[in-house]
């Protein structure tokens, strides 16, 4: 039950930093977090109310336009996950991981739906109905810096910014014309990738407007998981039976793709690969079971090694799982033993789907992009954006698996050993199972295209010197479009194994899935079947806001903000029939929804300048929403600055979270989460789970019983009756300056941070209801579970979404250094991110410092990155180096709890960046960047069995292709 909490709500584990910059340059991050908007006031992300100085109560992260260039980023998201504070969501080895499919950003592992983006300040419209932003849209060439804000922000910017806000601020005023162009690809010939852009702007009726075009396309190409040994070979859990762990159940755990390498004495825990292949398997039903085929069938069954170790002597098998070998001839399942390691070669049953899997995916990405301004008067100024993007995206699995169909014994293409088998059951005209993978349509192949457009004007007017009206408008818009290529038609399936009987589908021939490769063209032909799904998502919203100045107090003006919002999200998910029905083998089946939220606010903030070294801040936001009535969130902050070279800060902040469409219209799109069967014949199965198993299955003996799969199908609804996530976060830290440290300026930052979130919206997932079911006999739980009472497999479960009582808490502490210097006659500057992880934890489970699979599944304890540069005449060299400790595998409610040490670890992440930039002339420079310098590869980790790539990939996405270059090239006119 725990593991199952934590692996549906997390969509990413790891809270970490805030507010230091993660820049080369000799600057402290709020130093550069400020937006100009007169000769004497700026605004700080953060907050609406134009201020005398850079400094706020919250820290700022800010990444530079120069770390995008010098890090040859053309997706923000890589960048932007070396920030501690951020937890890697969707990324390139994203193939099968869940969540989106784009680029998402994910701050304290609050997941990506509690993270704001904004575009120069004012929201950018969500790209699903799941309310999660499409990062990849930004236009990087556009970007002058990226203001980072953690540990809520509602109270400014609305709902959604429970974790925080990530700002892209992008450039104003650009005259000329730059062309960049870039290639990339990894030391092995793998991963090539370039981009071109092109960034076109000037002035315009005596400097009173400017117009800015930028474009650029970005393609890069995909890599197989059979390119690398790492993840050539999907592999197996074994373990030491001999040794007692904390839980009893024995240890240590190991992940082998190597029969060779499994050390003596060892068991499997559980088998790599799929269980389902192209060769196929037939059940053995309980109630009417295959007997005497080592007599009836000698050749395959008679001394039969089902274990794929030539050193032992082979077993006579008269029952079981059946399944066929590369003759073509029927033969005992293997998948004992060494077979565990699903290589065909060596005789095992099992599946290896690791080389038709996608490590890296392939993706392309055409951006176009104007901003312009225009002054009408000296008190009156117009400002538009416009945007639109065209993106594709691929994603290759392994081809169909088709588990549990039903066959008839008279089926007209049964070979005859398969008959000589059947006719041996006390009832041999009993229908029978079988599972098969459909090899002959290829790889499933799943094909995103994107088209997003976003439209922004603002009209900004002097009401007078001190008080400012702007009127925003801004619509966007984004349609996705799936389609799903290598689905089997279920019904054409049991068609053409009845002899396509009278009503059958045209085209209907009979089927032969007894064995791999038997599939005719004209078979293949009936059977498949490609599947088509759109979505659509808009957001209209209109706001307006009026800032400016009251009264003086002894350390300045009152600075007072307020405003009125008003926001319409609409969004709509339509599939085919197929997909809705469910009636495919293959993608999972989705369910259509259409649903809109409407929300009404009105907002305020004022600061308070009490004194020259203090000053006091506040702010409040209503919001009425149709979804969930009235929500109200506040914030209250200081910042006292006794001495010039200190200043301490504390700010509190009450945030909430609205659901979105998709939590609560979702209608039962399928899925299939990993899970532990409570069911299986270990040490673990007490005898009141085993009365329940025997309860969920009437007549199956569950003696010696084990799941077949590691994934379970799921079907997952949404809850129209959730009610909105409240949030309290608390920050308190300092920062020092000083002008001379060791020759050079020092600024020095430590900062606290405090983060409750209560009543959110969490999954109930398959995990869950089973444990509750068998572990609780919960009846509500088993009634959401289907479980085959002849394999006695589990076939699916229905989940849901609520909001937990269960709160999660998370803190920290962050410690920054950032020092420059002249060297040498240049500059070199060192800039140090640490952050301490303190507690990551729900309920009473303590979090930090631990691994799970999939997207965000490490929540880091430590983290640390160091930026180093140097420039002269032109040159600049950056060194970076970025460190991840690694996390307990072993621990309360981890996905195989008890069977490693309790110190079992994944190794750390260790990561040297090199950035050499030769500024050639006036109007040309070049980059040259080489990444994993220590041509690093991910390790194989027991917790990368139930991810991709034998390993913790998502952690490890920096390794994936080793050492890797990038060449630059930037024109300027």
């Amino acid at each position: 039950m725990k593991n199952t909490r934590i692996s549906k709500f997390k969509y990413a584990a790891a809270p970490l930093a805030l507010g230091i910059a993660l820049i080369s340059t000799a600057s402290f991050a709020q130093d550069e977090a400020a937006e100009e908007v007169a000769s004497d006031a700026i605004i700080v992300t953060g907050s609406r109310i134009a201020r005398p100085n850079i400094e706020a109560a919250s820290p700022v992260t800010v990444v530079s336009a120069e770390q995008v260039e010098l890090t040859g980023t053309t997706t923000v998201e890589t960048l932007l996950n070396e920030l501690p504070q951020v937890v890697p969501g969707n990324t390139r080895v994203s193939n099968n991981a869940g969540g989106e499919n784009f680029s998402t950003i994910d701050l304290r592992g609050l997941g990506p739906g509690r993270t704001l983006i904004l575009l120069n300040g004012e929201r950018l419209p969500a790209s699903t109905t799941t309310g999660v932003t499409d990062v990849s849209q930004i236009p990087t060439g556009l970007i002058e810096r990226i203001d980072v804000v953690t540990g809520g922000a509602s109270a400014v910017y609305g709902s959604d910014a429970i974790a925080g806000v990530v700002n892209f601020i992008l450039k104003k005023d650009f005259e000329g014309v730059e062309l960049v162009s870039q290639v990339g690809q990894s030391e092995d010939g793998t991963g090539f990738g370039f981009n071109v852009s092109g960034l076109v702007g000037g002035n315009f009726a005596d400097g009173k407007g400017n117009l800015t075009v930028y474009g650029s396309f970005t393609d890069r190409s995909s890599v197989s998981q059979g390119r690398y040994g790492y993840s050539r070979v999907s592999g197996a859990l074994v373990f030491d039976p001999a040794v007692d762990s904390d839980a009893g159940t024995g240890g240590p755990l190991l992940l082998v793709d190597d029969p060779s390498e499994i050390p003596a004495g060892y068991l499997v825990a559980a088998g790599g690969g799929s269980a389902t292949a192209p060769w196929a398997s037939i059940t053995s039903l309980a109630g009417n079971p295959f007997r005497n085929l080592s007599t009836l069938l000698p050749g395959t069954f008679a001394g039969a090694n089902t274990d794929c170790n030539a050193a032992t002597a082979g077993v006579n098998v008269n029952a079981g799982t059946l399944s066929f070998n590369d003759a073509g001839q029927l033969a005992p399942y293997a998948s004992g033993g060494q077979c565990a390691v699903p290589i065909r070669a060596n005789g095992s049953s099992r599946y290896n789907f690791a080389p038709q899997n996608y490590l890296i995916t392939p993706y392309d990405r055409l951006t176009l992009t104007a901003t312009g301004r225009y002054e009408f008067s000296d008190k009156t100024r117009l400002g538009v954006y416009t945007s639109f993007t065209n993106a594709n995206q691929q994603v290759n699995l392994a081809p169909t698996p088709a588990t549990g169909i039903v066959v008839p014994a008279n089926s007209p293409l049964i070979p005859a050993d398969l008959r000589i088998a059947l006719n041996s059951r006390a009832n041999p005209g009993g229908d029978f199972v079988i599972n098969r993978r459909f090899q002959e349509t290829g790889p499933r192949d799943g094909r995103f295209k994107t088209n997003a457009i976003n439209v922004r004007a603002i009209v900004d007017h002097d009401l007078s010197d001190a008080w400012q009206l702007s009127v925003i408008g801004s619509f966007g818009r984004v349609d996705n479009a799936l389609r799903g290529i290598g689905n089997i038609n279920r019904t054409a399936v049991a068609q053409g194994l009845r002899g396509c009987p009278a009503g059958s589908l045209p085209g209907c021939v009979p089927l032969n899935i007894f064995g791999a490769n038997t599939l005719t063209p004209a078979m293949l032909s009936f059977v498949r079947i490609d599947t088509q799904q759109s979505e659509s998502f808009e957001q209209a919203r209109v706001a307006a806001n009026i800032t400016g100045s009251v009264g003086q107090l002894p350390g300045g003006p009152i600075g007072i903000a307020a405003g009125v919002e008003y926001r319409k999200d609409t969004g709509e998910t339509v599939v085919d029939d197929a997909q809705r029905t469910g009636n495919i083998y293959g993608f999972n089946a989705v369910q259509g929804i259409s649903g809109s939220i409407n929300v009404k606010e009105i907002y305020g903030e004022v600061r308070l300048p009490v004194l020259d070294i203090l000053s006091l801040g506040a702010g409040a936001r209503y919001s009425d929403y149709s979804s969930v009535g009235g929500l109200f969130n506040w914030k209250a902050e200081a910042e006292l600055t006794p001495v010039d070279f200190l200043k301490v800060r504390a700010s509190y902040n009450r945030a909430a979270r609205a659901p979105n469409v998709f939590e609560l219209f979702q209608n039962g799109d399928q899925g299939f989460p990993s899970y532990v069967d409570p069911c299986n014949d270990t040490a673990a199965r007490s005898a009141t789970i085993l009365a329940n198993c025997q309860a969920s299955a009437p007549g199956f003996n569950f003696a010696g019983f084990q799941q077949n799969n590691s994934q379970v199908q799921a079907f997952s609804f949404g809850n129209p009756n959730l009610s909105e996530e409240k949030a309290e976060t608390w920050t308190a830290g300092a920062v020092l300056s000083f002008d001379n440290v060791a020759g050079g300026s020092l600024t020095a930052t430590a900062d606290y941070y405090n983060i409750k979130l209560s009543n959110r919206v969490a999954g109930l997932g398959a995990g869950f209801f089973i444990s509750q079911c068998f572990g609780a006999a919960s009846a509500d739980a088993c009634s959401r579970i289907v479980r085959n009472s002849g394999t006695g497999q589990i076939d699916s479960v229905n989940t849901t979404v609520t909001n937990s009582a269960t709160p999660l808490k998370t803190a920290g502490v962050d410690v920054g250094l950032d020092w420059s210097t002249e060297l040498f006659g240049g500059r070199f500057s060192i800039s140090d991110v640490f952050t301490y992880v303190d507690t990551y934890k729900i309920g009473t489970t303590e979090f930090a410092d631990t691994v799970f699979s999939g997207i965000g599944g490490v929540t880091v304890k430590y983290a640390n990155t160091l930026t180093t540069s140097f420039r002269k005449d032109g040159i600049t060299a950056q060194v970076r180096y970025v460190w991840k400790k690694g996390g307990r595998q072993n621990f309360p409610g981890a996905e195989l709890e008890g069977f490693w040490p309790d110190s079992a670890r994944i190794p750390d992440l260790n990561l040297i960046n090199l950035s050499l930039r030769a500024q050639v002339s006036d109007k040309f420079e070049i980059t040259g960047i080489v990444n994993n310098l220590l041509d690093k590869y991910p390790p194989q980790t027991p917790t990368g069995f139930f991810e991709q790539s034998n390993s913790n990939i998502n952690f490890y996405d920096p390794y994936a292709l080793g050492r890797n270059f990038t060449i630059q090239a930037r024109v300027k006119f």
